[in-house]
């Protein structure tokens, strides 16, 4: 249990929580939106075979194995004006917004070959720059605090905003649908008048995400937050590359912290894609508009989830610590995964919902998913985040270096290239059970069995494996401040 209340001095203004936050916006949808659009636009939409849309989404990580601990590096060893960090998070934020859009321009005429090509292009060009936003915009949230408490405070800011990010992000194909209908009329409805998702709309869909939400929030942090460690980096040594990756690699709390986001990530991913499928093709009868609405809601579910659990899952940490919090939402996370085999399975009572300017019928059951698995994902956000900020003190302790950007960059590169990966795995799971986007909902028999045992099969699995990996975690509330005793005696304090 934790004993150590957080002192006044140590506590993060509310104003700069909340631009911190802010830029959790931009990096959720700079990190999620590529892969939530990829397999409906160009598989559902463009008829790109879902295998060569995973292939397309794993090469740009490729590329990130250079980029993020380059700019893990440069943003380290920087000693500008402005900061370390701060520079580089408007420039990434403002050019990834507007190159975001461009992964959606492709003619529709191409072949599937050059549509993959483009894409390709498209994605190395815009995860270029997203990499100069995240890496310091994550080294940042990792600074903003010596206490061990007040980061999990801090975190939580981060994860209200990415789970607006997961609340909005949910709607971009309904949306990119409405658009579509208010540009095209008749001609964004299909042969029975059920509107269609159509290319202009999701043109005009991601105009909007790019230029407001990732060029215009993701700024905020580098405006308002403040650097605390930019004068004391400027008297360190410089940080090199290799050696600081080597010693990550060689610290068990990090490649413990791997381990999980590796778990998570695979499964969360998989199940991500194929419920989409599900709701369309299996559930719905092929009905792209209402699986579509229904993905939608279960999205929004998983948002409003993860609000409510944010002020829940700090009490936890704060309470019982950080390994405490995340048993208790793997344990419930185990028992969803299980339950998903019977959640996504056509057949349940449907509710006729009303608005007036909008009808959409509503699965009640499937809502039931998010209040199982959702805690998980705002406990990982802000556990993670805060157990990575322990971790760079330890190395701090042990080498005398502050370099938050290298360790985030390698967490980064990891985390994207598990995306990919997983990604990848969605499109190969598909491609398995068979699934023929041609056929509708009038696939091969046993194709949508399996496509169920993948989304029950890999939650469940991957929480028991990161509940033995965390029985291993060694840094303590106890530990963590009697590293920063040591570390204060040595350089002094930081001022917040």
């Amino acid at each position: 249990m934790n004993k150590n209340p957080t002192s006044k001095s140590d506590r993060v203004p509310l104003f700069e929580k909340a631009s911190l936050g802010v830029g959790a916006l931009s990096a959720f949808f700079g990190y999620a939106a590529v892969s939530v659009l990829a397999y409906p636009v160009y598989n559902m939409k463009l008829h790109v075979p879902a295998f060569w849309v995973g292939f397309a989404l794993m090469v740009p990580r490729i590329w990130d194995a250079f980029t993020d601990p380059i700019m893990g590096k440069i943003s380290d060893n920087c000693h500008s004006r402005f900061g370390r960090r701060k520079p580089f998070i408007v420039l990434g934020a403002v050019m990834m917004g507007v190159l975001f859009a461009f992964l959606w321009l492709v003619p529709q005429e191409w072949s599937d070959q050059a549509k993959i090509a483009y894409f390709i292009v498209m994605q190395i060009t815009f995860f270029t720059f997203y990499t100069v936003f995240s890496v310091p915009y994550n080294a940042l949230t990792y600074e903003m605090t010596p206490d061990y408490n007040e980061r999990n405070r801090v975190m939580a800011f981060n994860a209200f905003f990415h789970k607006m990010g997961e609340l909005l992000g949910g709607w971009m194909l309904p949306l990119a649908t409405v658009l579509g209908i208010w540009a095209l009329g008749a001609a964004a409805r299909d042969e029975a008048g059920k509107p269609m998702l159509t290319m202009k709309g999701v043109h005009m869909m991601v105009w909007f995400i790019g230029i407001f939400i990732m060029a215009g929030m993701g700024s905020v942090p580098g405006l308002f937050v403040k650097e605390r460690f930019k004068d004391k980096a400027k008297i360190q040594k410089k940080v090199k590359i290799f050696e600081s990756a080597g010693q990550a690699f060689s610290s068990l709390p990090f490649l413990i912290l791997v381990s999980i986001i590796v778990l998570n990530t695979l499964s969360g991913i998989l199940a991500m894609g194929i419920d989409q499928y599900l709701l369309v093709y299996f559930m719905n009868d092929g009905n792209e508009s209402v699986g579509l609405i229904q993905k939608g809601l279960l999205t929004s579910g998983y948002g409003v989830i993860g609000f409510a659990a944010i002020p829940f899952i700090t009490y936890l940490a704060n309470k019982f610590g950080k390994k405490g919090s995340l048993y208790f939402v793997y344990g419930l996370m185990v028992f969803g995964g299980i339950m998903k085999w019977f959640i996504f399975t056509p057949g349940h009572p449907i509710i006729n919902v009303s608005l007036g300017f909008a009808s959409f019928k509503l699965d009640p059951v499937i809502l039931i998913d998010p209040l199982l698995c959702g805690p998980m994902w705002v406990a990982v956000k802000i556990m993670l985040a805060s157990m990575m900020a322990d971790i760079c003190d330890e190395d701090e302790l042990k080498s005398g270096v502050r370099r938050e950007g290298m360790y985030g960059a390698v967490f980064s590169w990891i985390e994207k290239m598990v995306v990919s990966l997983a990604y990848f795995a969605t499109g190969a799971a598909l491609m398995f059970a068979n699934f023929n986007p041609e056929l509708g909902a009038n696939q091969a028999e046993g194709t949508f069995t399996r496509m169920r045992l993948f989304l029950a099969g890999g939650p469940a699995i991957t929480a028991l494996f990161a509940i033995v990996a965390l029985y291993f975690y060694p840094l303590t509330a106890q530990r963590a401040a009697e590293t920063r005793r040591k570390l204060e005696e040595r350089r002094g304090q930081i001022s917040i």
